[in-house]
């Protein structure tokens, strides 16, 4: 769908042409006629003073030369005139051997055509009947059109240059007029990317008024998504610590009773007890992934990643693992604070379960967030990599040590639409998890 710039740029570009067309047809018809009419009229005060200079005398049609204008006597000079009376016809000079022609119903009206005359001239010509001394005469009087037509093409061209001027110089204050009509929109529209990256909280109330309901909505949204969240991140925390008290009296009851329980009571109680608490953990992880498209608050790499690689150092003190880390300038990742201390804290705890001496963390920026984490460990074997790549997000938790943690992570990623893959790390020689994150400052 085309933009509302766009749509109105074009909706206005063709009104003001149609203007413009019309305009410009008005304007060339009304000219045409309206020097038509000049020429008529001044062409019925000619006959007039051809009527004035016309006498009889013993029926003999007489002009008086001193009434009739010089232009009549110069040879093809545009302007002509006859005079008919019975079967006496008197030319103007200027008609040389030619003739006009005149029409064969005439009254006492004056009669206006358009016919050529000498030299292929257009002709306007005005006939009209007179009786003048009870004798009967017709005088038609011509003018030449040629000069009015090509001052009216010339007036056509001047003014159709002027009209495209006018046109393209509307339309460019017109598009300064939408661009900045339509600031609010896109001040909206970035502020609804800041909005999701999590760095404000609201979108800002000072807009157009016919906005104003549209933010006041989407205001209210977020902040209505932001405090669901919280209450379910809050309420599934006191889920969590109140399961763990009933399991935890279980592993207890399972450890005191020991030597009252068979060996397989024993083992099976525990194995339930575990059970019990990974898919507790699980569910409980996955409901708390904000996901891609909530009012969250974005994980800071420079701040946090120390704070979570501190941590899991803290877990494991029998270790003493080397980590490298390899980040990208400028990166900006947007993704949930939460969310991404659970994702690289199930991968992390387990690289550092099964690393030796070694861990590399390399994140970077291209059109996705790439991330890299491997270790020097024993890695897993080629069935259990394939396995784990084929499942994709429904990995199964029996693999080998590698199955809930990632599993946990694979759900996340799952969750924002990212990709992730597993395979032997080349330069340590452990496992080597990559992942694309689509969502890239």
């Amino acid at each position: 769908m085309k933009s509302i710039q766009s749509r109105l740029a074009s909706g206005l570009l063709i009104s003001l042409m149609l203007v413009f067309l019309i305009l410009w047809l008005a304007v060339s018809s009304n000219l045409q006629r309206l020097s038509e009419n000049y020429i008529a009229s001044r062409l019925e005060h000619d006959i007039e003073t051809l009527l004035t200079a016309t006498s009889f005398k013993n029926n003999t049609l007489l002009i008086n030369d001193q009434y009739i204008n010089s232009i009549y006597q110069r040879p093809f000079s545009g302007h002509y005139y006859t005079i008919q009376h019975n079967d006496n016809l008197i030319r103007s000079r200027s008609l040389w051997d030619k003739n006009l022609t005149i029409p064969k119903s005439i009254n006492n009206t004056y009669l206006k055509s358009v016919q050529q005359g000498p030299e292929k001239q257009l002709l306007l010509t005005i006939t009209s009947r007179f009786n003048k001394q009870q004798q009967d005469i017709v005088i038609s009087v011509a003018e030449d059109l040629t000069p009015i037509i090509n001052d009216i093409s010339r007036f056509k061209n001047y003014f159709t240059v002027i009209s495209i001027i006018i046109l393209v110089s509307l339309l460019l204050i017109q598009l300064v007029i939408l661009r900045t009509g339509l600031r609010p929109l896109r001040k909206i529209h970035a502020e609804l990317s800041e909005l999701e990256k999590g760095t404000i909280n609201e979108l800002s109330t000072d807009v157009p008024s016919e906005l104003e309901s549209v933010v006041n909505e989407v205001n209210h949204l977020s902040l209505a998504l932001y405090k669901r969240l919280k209450r379910s991140r809050d309420a599934l925390s006191d889920l969590s610590h109140a399961i763990k008290k009933p399991l935890t009296l279980l592993q207890n009851f399972s450890d005191y009773n020991r030597q009252q329980l068979d060996k397989n009571s024993n083992n099976f109680l525990n194995n339930q007890i575990k059970s019990i608490q990974h898919i507790t953990d699980r569910i409980l992880k996955q409901a708390r992934i904000a996901g891609s498209a909530t009012h969250h608050t974005p994980f800071d790499i420079n701040v946090d990643l120390p704070l979570l690689i501190k941590t899991i150092t803290a877990m494991y003190p029998h270790k003493h693992i080397h980590v490298n880390l390899n980040i990208a300038e400028k990166l900006d990742i947007n993704i949930d604070r939460e969310d991404m201390f659970e994702l690289l804290g199930n991968l992390l705890d387990n690289a550092w379960k099964w690393a030796d001496k070694e861990i590399t963390i390399h994140f970077s920026n291209t059109d996705k967030t790439d991330i890299i984490i491997e270790d020097d460990g024993p890695g897993a074997n080629p069935e259990s990599l394939n396995e784990l790549s084929q499942r994709g997000v429904r990995l199964d938790e029996s693999v080998n040590g590698y199955g809930f943690g990632l599993a946990i992570s694979a759900d996340i990623i799952k969750d924002y639409k990212g990709d992730i893959k597993f395979d032997r790390s080349d330069n340590l020689g452990g496992f080597k998890i990559t992942i694309q994150l689509p969502f890239t400052a």
